[in-house]
């Protein structure tokens, strides 16, 4: 979970009964040549119109963070936003070629329709062996849905920029490297993997902090589209529920240099494979 606090919203689970009687399995398979590549954004995070006019949304995020497609397919890269909390998805799987789930300032174990709805939705592309890739919340969600559990972290809150052990090494992690410096946020974590999924991050505080499922499935605990700026909004928000000395340590972490263009790479190289 990406958590995030702000006196601009207030969070209800209330669902109209037009969203009441949405049925995630009506949306089709058409499988059909992709002319062009299309990224689908399965935008989790309904953030304050505040922090959209300074930061973006997550859709803003991720086209920033993945411009380096449209060289490798001469511009010929689109990306379409789902606002999934508000029950938003493709008319079919096949709409997009790949599929990126957004950090959110909800848990994956809350007990809220449009969670249950994007869980479903998971399993849906799993079966069809569709490209998905999870940041945070959505590589939570993406282990729970798939049999794997999530928990709030005994030790914390994983705050600022943290050092990320790989475990593992696969064609698309190009270049390798043994240890990434991952910037992160979040209090939940993976704490029991789904069946077939190869762990292959891990940090001080979370074990399973990235995974892959076959050739169709990656996810990553840290955030490679965030900027250290963003990061520092965080711990200003979040400083109520942050021990004073987590701040300063948080804060000063983020005075090195992080591996988020990396990151990155690795994701485009992976959608590519």
């Amino acid at each position: 979970m990406f958590a995030f606090i702000t006196h601009n919203l207030t969070f209800f689970a209330i669902i109209p009964d037009s969203i009441a009687k949405f049925n995630i399995n009506k949306i089709t398979h058409n499988k059909k040549p992709a002319l062009n590549m299309k990224i689908g954004i399965l935008d989790a995070d309904p953030l304050s119109p505040a922090i959209i006019r300074r930061y973006g949304c997550y859709t803003d995020k991720f086209i920033e963070l993945l411009s380096p497609l449209q060289q490798s397919y001469k511009n010929s890269v689109s990306f379409n936003s789902y606002n999934v909390f508000d029950m938003q998805y493709p008319e079919t799987i096949d709409e997009c070629d790949c599929y990126i789930i957004t950090g959110s300032q909800y848990s994956t174990y809350d007990d809220i329709e449009w969670i249950q709805q994007l869980q479903h939705f998971i399993v849906r592309l799993h079966d069809h062996r569709k490209k998905l890739i999870g940041i945070c919340f959505g590589h939570q969600l993406i282990a729970q849905a798939l049999g794997g559990r999530v928990e709030k972290n005994p030790k914390g809150w994983e705050i600022g920029i943290t050092a990320t052990h790989i475990t593992e090494a696969f064609s698309w992690m190009q270049p390798q490297r043994d240890f990434i410096f991952s910037l992160v946020s979040h209090q939940d974590h993976v704490t029991r993997l789904p069946e077939n999924a190869v762990n292959f991050a891990e940090t001080n505080l979370s074990p399973y902090s990235g995974f892959c499922v076959d050739q169709h499935i990656l996810t990553f605990q840290g955030h490679p589209e965030f900027s250290k700026n963003y990061v520092r909004l965080i711990i200003k928000l979040e400083s109520k529920n942050l021990a004073k000395e987590q701040r300063k340590s948080a804060r000063a972490s983020l005075l090195q240099s992080d591996d988020h263009e990396l990151q990155r790479d690795w994701i485009i190289n992976f959608i590519q494979s």
